[in-house]
């Protein structure tokens, strides 16, 4: 990720996404349930402040990044991962070009992150573990994702990464209340 641009959401992210596990939960979430990492990791700041949102504050914040989400950060992983994977012999250009892409990606994650903020500034407040978990199955609910056992696994290790007082077992008992 990006450094800290000031946005507290931001830099809460940057602490969560590099603990054990994070990334590639919200990685496999977001390619199995096509979910948005920064509304996952939305759910789970609001939640470290005690918030949560209930439906339609949820759907909120779904339609005020649809097309940032949409028109520009899928079109550049799109690049990004098809340069990756790509068999042409391009070498050391595509491969600086692929970095390039990367990191404005992650530029406009961080943009998409201020406009959440934005859309729902969360004061502080006491973390809540109930409330994260209350946020992620809100958020779930709102795009109509039907997780399997993998992606409860997912979400359980991305709640126990933000509430790490909870035991896995825990985690995954909020996430199946």
């Amino acid at each position: 990720m990006t450094p800290d641009n000031g946005n507290p959401f931001w830099s809460y992210s940057l602490t969560l996404y590099v603990r054990e596990g994070v990334a590639a939960a919200c990685l496999d979430l977001q390619d199995r349930l096509d979910l948005d990492v920064n509304l996952l990791l939305f759910c789970c700041w609001a939640g470290s402040r005690g918030r949560t949102l209930n439906a339609d504050e949820t759907a909120e914040l779904i339609a005020a990044t649809r097309d940032w989400r949409d028109k520009v950060i899928l079109p550049l992983r799109g690049a990004r991962r098809w340069l990756k994977d790509q068999t042409l012999e391009t070498g050391e250009a595509a491969a600086n070009l692929r970095e390039d892409i990367k990191a404005r990606e992650l530029a406009a994650e961080s943009i998409q992150q201020d406009i959440l903020n934005r859309v729902r500034p969360v004061p502080e407040g006491a973390a809540s573990p109930a409330a994260m978990a209350a946020n992620l199955k809100a958020y779930l609910g709102a795009e109509g994702a039907r997780p399997g056992a993998a992606d409860m696994d997912a979400l359980s290790a991305l709640l126990h990464a933000a509430a790490s007082e909870l035991s896995p077992g825990a985690a995954r008992r909020l996430l199946d209340g």
